[in-house]
């Protein structure tokens, strides 16, 4: 890979970017050290030396004009920029979530009828079991009289066979 693709960093890539973005329109980038150290947040030092180390590796060209200003331009040399079109650049990343969004809202979608589904299984089954709860409450509640009526006779019988003189021993021996 080339350097222009590999080595420039990305501050360089800024700064060919920010030169790019001022020239189109045919307008000249005068712009000083100082003012490209403000405006990448560098020390203007460090600004100079990028400025110089791009003039060096051919990726601007400098020129001073009648005034005694310089001017900076692309040369042309291809480098990776940062942003391809820095005015499609909000667009790009509203599309890419607006992606996301909608594979979200697939997903959901999906997640809610499962649960829905999960929610309609599990109403049904809890109202089977109240009913079979019901019944067999009524059903219990049937045998508890049925297991009255039974003691009652019982001791029914106990009384009669006591009236005979039958003993509580003699009793329970017949019953065993």
């Amino acid at each position: 890979m080339s350097k222009s693709k590999s080595e420039l960093s990305i501050t360089k890539r800024v700064l060919l970017d920010f030169v790019k973005f001022k020239t189109q329109n045919g307008h000249q980038f005068f712009a000083s050290n100082e003012y490209i150290a403000k405006g990448l947040d560098l020390t203007q030092s460090t600004a100079k030396t990028f400025v110089n180390d791009l003039i060096r590796d051919g990726y601007l060209y400098k020129e001073i004009d009648k005034t005694g200003k310089r001017i900076l331009s692309l040369t042309g040399k291809e480098y990776k920029p940062l942003f391809e079109d820095m005015r499609n650049l909000d667009k790009k990343i509203l599309k890419e979530d607006r992606d996301c969004f909608e594979r979200d809202n697939k997903y959901l979608n999906e997640q809610l009828k499962y649960e829905t589904a999960q929610g309609k299984r599990l109403l049904t089954e809890n109202t089977d079991l109240v009913l079979s709860n019901d019944k067999l409450t009524y059903r219990v509640q049937n045998l508890e009289k049925e297991l009255a009526t039974l003691k009652q006779r019982v001791s029914a019988l106990e009384n009669i066979f006591y009236s005979q003189g039958v003993t509580k021993e003699q009793l329970e021996s017949m019953i065993k």
